[in-house]
């Protein structure tokens, strides 16, 4: 029993810091003027070639998916809180984007970042239908 706790706890703070960790990214590459100069010159090179809009939803995507099965661990179930919050911080970002020099604020880009965070509930959703049948069964 000790060790499935122990691997619980290891992979819970994992899961946490994978989380933080996503954040912090994305607010880095959302608010920095040139997010693709680190990777233009790498074999990361091509991700500067796809269009903003399937980054914007891909980002938000994964970043609501980790947040909510995060949350999922913690309170079987993401409250309105932490909703609420992704919402926040899918509009925040964009926003923010006015104050950053070389950068603009898209109404395109924020529709993105919230079809990328029904994405992610979604994805959460389907998770979480598949976990209750292997635990049922």
């Amino acid at each position: 029993m000790a060790v499935r706790s122990r691997q619980f706890a290891i992979t819970f703070w994992a899961h946490g810091a994978l989380c933080a960790t996503l954040s912090l990214l994305v607010c880095w590459a959302l608010l920095s003027p040139d997010p693709y100069a680190v990777i233009r010159t790498t074999s990361l090179g091509w991700l500067e070639s796809l269009t903003d809009t399937l980054v914007h939803a891909g980002v938000f995507g994964v970043l609501s998916l980790l947040l909510l099965t995060f949350s999922v661990r913690i309170w079987d179930s993401p409250p309105p809180t932490v909703l609420f919050g992704l919402v926040g911080y899918c509009l925040l970002m964009e926003l923010l984007q006015l104050f950053v020099p070389g950068r603009t604020c898209d109404p395109r880009d924020a529709i993105a970042n919230l079809i990328g965070f029904l994405f992610g509930i979604a994805c959460t959703k389907a998770i979480q239908t598949v976990r209750l049948r292997i635990l049922a069964a």
